[in-house]
């Protein structure tokens, strides 16, 4: 297994939510942290002397990853960076009454999809000349089942990141650097009473043959498996409760 201790770890959308407990783990795993956030800057903050109190290294880096330039502008100003963790995306259910369809699906591809795609370019190119690097790109499971009709961008950006972990993972083979996915089904953050009613958090969790959200410690268990293992690459780690069986 290789060591993570003191590698450099990007995280995007790490100002709440799974990014957040994903940038603690990787903090106490010993990885010097960057908390990547778009908007909220308190949050960042907030996430950055949580870590700063358990005695991690962290940074903060405000970008829209959606930005071209402003995601090279990131990767420029913040040197080398050995591990990048594609976990920003625009959450499902903040969609707006007054946007039309073509706009939200225009927004959701714009931060998960395309979001992911740039991150992984400016990673992969400044990785490459060290001949280590790692790359997870946090997925769903509703990469894989039909989406409700609200649901649909979703679902779209999500499988699209797959094809992102298998084109960045065969063209960084030669380079040492790995690529995969990491697919949970609902987990519990610290926002789900925001998305879900009582209700409909029970009707969720009866769907699931586990019959409970996963917590965040738990999907950040798993991305940690892929960073220190180095032989596993191009695959996808489905962490669900049961909810989608992989072949």
């Amino acid at each position: 297994m290789d060591s993570i201790e003191e590698k450099v770890a990007l995280i995007t959308g790490a100002s709440q939510g799974l990014g957040r407990v994903i940038a603690i783990e990787l903090a106490k795993a010993g990885c010097r942290v960057v908390i990547n956030y778009a908007n909220n800057r308190e949050n960042a903050e907030n996430v950055k002397a949580e870590i700063e109190k358990l005695g991690g290294d962290v940074r903060i880096a405000r970008c829209d990853v959606g930005d071209e330039t402003a995601v090279n502008e990131m990767f420029s100003g913040l040197g080398q960076v050995d591990i990048l963790v594609n976990n920003a995306r625009l959450d499902p259910w903040r969609r707006t009454e007054k946007m039309s369809e073509g706009e939200w699906f225009d927004q959701v591809i714009r931060v998960n999809l395309k979001g992911a795609f740039l991150t992984s370019g400016a990673f992969f190119a400044q990785a490459k000349p060290r001949k280590w690097g790692r790359i997870v790109n946090m997925t769903s499971v509703r990469s894989f089942r039909p989406a409700e009709m609200n649901m649909i961008a979703y679902g779209v950006s999500k499988l699209g990141m797959h094809a992102l972990t298998r084109a960045f993972a065969h063209n960084g083979a030669p380079f040492g650097i790995t690529a995969n996915t990491v697919a949970p089904g609902m987990i519990v953050t610290e926002n789900i009473n925001k998305r879900l009613t009582s209700e409909k958090y029970a009707e969720e969790s009866a769907a699931i043959p586990l019959g409970r959200g996963a917590t965040c410690e738990e999907i950040a268990d798993a991305v940690i498996f892929t960073l220190r293992n180095g032989y596993v690459t191009g695959e996808t780690i489905n962490i669900n409760g049961g909810m989608y069986y992989a072949p």
